[in-house]
């Protein structure tokens, strides 16, 4: 399929042909008919890519922010591939579309084949001929209602695509609890403004409208609202009042995007005493104090479409919020917006300056980034609709290269987030042995660049397909937790050898499947099963080393893991049981493994305990220490925080045996003492061991054995879900 795409790191635009996104659960497929062009933020993100670093730098503030604690808790030389990761990677444009579905995934009812749908979402509803959407995402188009000409047509869908842009409007005029009658103005008419005018209209407000541009003025005239004024041209606090009798107006709906605190000024100014201003636009937030003190106005924020955004349980999981509670969802908003349209209450048609075919888009571009001097507002795209095009759009896999000649390690990824990117697969395209076959992800953009970037010969959206590739003989898994085992199993009953980011798995069942399918792989003749854990902290030259220091020693070990993990959003994926695990399972299990790679020996018992608190922000997950005993009886303490400084080094280790100490402090110095002689290792790049971790499997590979023993994999795994066993019941657990 075809789908437009901007290199942030380049500054350019392309249409790109890519696999088609993969039907998951909870959503659909949809082919699009239109999409719209939203000028503001599309331009917005335009014109940050053509920033300098420096410029970007200066522009978010915040990002700079989280590099620099990045550079403190990774090292520089992870950071600088992250950066450039997130730089130098196609990312999609577009939020607002409509088109008819075409494919159904598993647990979804309210959506059938061939029912016409309004879609919304960054990153998902995009410029692109196919796209997959969750079903809080995505609602039906009406037909026209009784007594309109064109009864019992559905709305078209150049008009319906309108509906994300529609809904975020919508939430603006209800943050604004306006009530008929009431006089409102709406500062910035571009096409979120003249929305929101016409939707304040036809909730039988007064409106007022200001803008910069002239032109813009002229329009929202001609739409129909009631007055309207140019920043220059006219006195606008003047005109409020001649507007409302004197009074100011009951409500402001801010829509503009600027550096400037001057429409949250005017806004305070036009307002009346105790009035109302509704932020829903991108603007400074520098608040006069005197001003909206003195009359007491009322300062909202409006989050995009509605309640339910940013909520991955809501958007993502389709887990709706009872109408009883929240009448006015962000689906309940769409949906809102499209009956207006259908009710003949607004007609968008006379926002639509420019429509051009998809494979034009970049006329449209150029136009928003000032290449052509004339007004733009509503900018759509429309799409090819015939079967045939539709059938030529519908692939899943995408030859790039032609395959090499096949060596030791044929290599299939599945998965390609940031960490696979940064800091596996630059030592994987650098070794000599290792032929990247294919790349498999859930997006068509995202496997067909991360191809782009590292020289894989294919990429897919067909998970299948890649574990049934014959060209490849070894699978890297690097999705989220909750797909680990799943395509674990795949892999190694195809005959894939087989390497997983951490943890194995989610819970015992899985575990156990696991151990029964690798059990049989075993006793077979033709086949050696080789499964590899990202457990990256024993390759780690400081854990190396301190391995060394205590060789041939005779008695068990005391270990000490501080981890100054930091806070992390209970709504964080990582944080959810269901895809992530939580922090035990999902990290706890480097430590353990760590554990056992320093004593050679197997954990034989379990305890955990955690902090009580009334902290709502945490899970008991948080803040625990776990003790563990080892079949040696070496005993290791993880002390796992998040209520720590974020500033504060992330791991700190030691280790006491036979009169000799170690310690080991973020990977960046080891100290030991032996008989009064102290000696300190020290490196200026962090290195937690993922460049020899990647060498090590490698190897397994090319002379199939394991790095790791099952056994060993088993048991780190087991322990950390007997853990939260420990914590509910108080008490030691048994590691079987």
């Amino acid at each position: 399929m075809k789908q437009i795409v901007q290199n942030y790191n380049k500054g350019t635009l392309s249409i790109e042909k890519v696999p088609e996104p993969l039907l998951k659960s909870g959503g659909v497929l949809v082919q699009s008919f239109h999409s719209l062009i939203s000028a503001g933020t599309e331009k917005m993100k335009i014109d940050d890519s053509k920033r300098s670093y420096l410029g970007m730098a200066k522009a978010r503030p915040e990002k700079v922010k989280q590099v620099l604690e990045t550079l403190k808790q990774q090292g520089p030389i992870a950071t600088y591939r992250k950066v450039m990761n997130r730089l130098d990677s196609f990312t999609p444009l577009g939020y607002s579309l409509a088109g008819q579905v075409i494919g159904v995934g598993n647990g979804v009812t309210e959506f059938k084949m061939g029912d016409m749908v309004a879609c919304a979402g960054a990153d998902i509803a995009t410029h692109a001929e196919i796209n997959w959407i969750p079903v809080n995402l995505c609602c039906k188009i009406p037909k026209y209602s009784a007594g309109m000409k064109n009864e019992d047509q559905y709305v078209p869908t150049k008009y319906a695509a309108f509906t994300t842009v529609g809904a975020i409007a919508m939430q603006g005029v209800r943050q604004a609890k306006v009530h008929v009658g009431e006089n409102v103005a709406v500062i910035g008419l571009g096409l979120v403004g003249l929305l929101s005018c016409l939707i304040l209209k036809a909730a039988g407000c007064n409106v007022l409208g200001i803008d910069l541009d002239p032109l813009k003025t002229e329009l929202a005239l001609k739409l129909g609202i009631d007055m309207a004024g140019s920043i220059g041209k006219v006195d606008i606090e003047q005109s409020a009042l001649s507007f409302t009798g004197g009074l100011g107006v009951d409500a402001v709906i801010v829509t503009t995007g600027t550096k400037s605190n001057e429409p949250i000024i005017m806004a305070g100014n036009i307002a009346r005493d105790r009035g109302t201003i509704v932020n829903v636009g991108i603007n400074k937030m520098d608040i006069p104090w005197d001003l909206y003190f003195a009359k007491e106005l009322v300062l909202k924020q409006s989050r995009s479409y509605g309640p339910g955004r940013y909520d991955p349980e809501y958007e993502l999981k389709g887990k709706d919020y009872p109408v009883g509670y929240v009448r006015w969802t962000e689906k309940r908003n769409m949906e809102s917006f499209l009956n207006l349209i259908a009710g003949g209450k607004i007609d968008v048609a006379r926002l639509i300056t420019h429509e051009f075919p998809l494979e034009d888009a970049q006329k449209a571009y150029d136009i928003i980034e000032g290449n052509a001097s004339e007004l733009y507002v509503g900018m759509i795209l429309a799409y090819n609709v015939d079967q045939e095009t539709l059938q030529k759009a519908r692939f899943k896999t995408l030859d790039l290269l032609e395959t090499p000649k096949l060596s030791s390690v044929n290599l299939g990824l599945i998965g390609a987030g940031n960490f696979a990117r940064t800091m596996l697969l630059p030592y994987l395209k650098t070794n000599k042995d290792v032929n990247l076959i294919s790349v498999a992800t859930a997006t068509g953009i995202s496997c067909k660049d991360t191809a782009r970037k590292f020289g894989f010969s294919q990429c897919t959206t067909e998970f299948k397909e890649l574990i049934q590739n014959n060209s490849l003989n070894t699978v890297l898994i690097a999705t989220r937790h909750n797909l680990h085992a799943r395509f674990v199993l795949e892999a190694l009953s195809h005959n894939k050898y087989v390497y997983t980011e951490k943890p194995l798995c989610l819970n015992e069942t899985e575990l156990k499947e696991i151990t029964a399918l690798y059990t049989e792989k075993i006793k077979s003749e033709n086949f050696i099963p080789l499964i590899l854990v990202g457990f990256n902290r024993r390759y780690a030259p400081m854990f190396m080393k301190m391995k060394t220091f205590f060789e041939n020693r005779k008695e068990p070990m005391i270990m000490h893991y501080r981890v100054n993990a930091g806070f992390k959003d209970k709504n964080d994926w990582y944080q959810d049981k269901e895809t992530g695990g939580g922090r035990i399972i999902g990290e706890a299990c480097h430590f353990i493994d760590t554990f056992q790679f320093l004593t050679d020996a197997l954990p034989v018992t379990v305890f955990a305990q955690t902090i009580q608190t009334d902290n709502q922000m945490t899970t008991l997950e948080d803040n625990i220490i776990i003790t563990i005993q080892f079949s040696d009886g070496s005993v290791g303490s993880i002390t796992y925080l998040a209520n720590g400084d974020p500033q504060f080094p992330k791991e700190y280790m030691e280790l006491f045996c036979e009169n000799r100490v170690a310690v080991m402090d973020n990977f960046t110095r080891l100290t030991t003492m032996s008989k009064g002689k102290k000696k300190v290792a020290k490196s200026f790049v962090q290195d937690k061991g993922h460049k020899n971790e990647m060498a090590v499997f490698v190897k397994a590979v090319k002379n199939q054995v394991m790095p790791i023993s099952f056994e060993s994999l088993y048991a780190t795994t087991m322990t950390s879900f007997l853990i939260h066993k420990s914590i509910n019941e108080k008490k030691t657990i048994p590691i079987p």
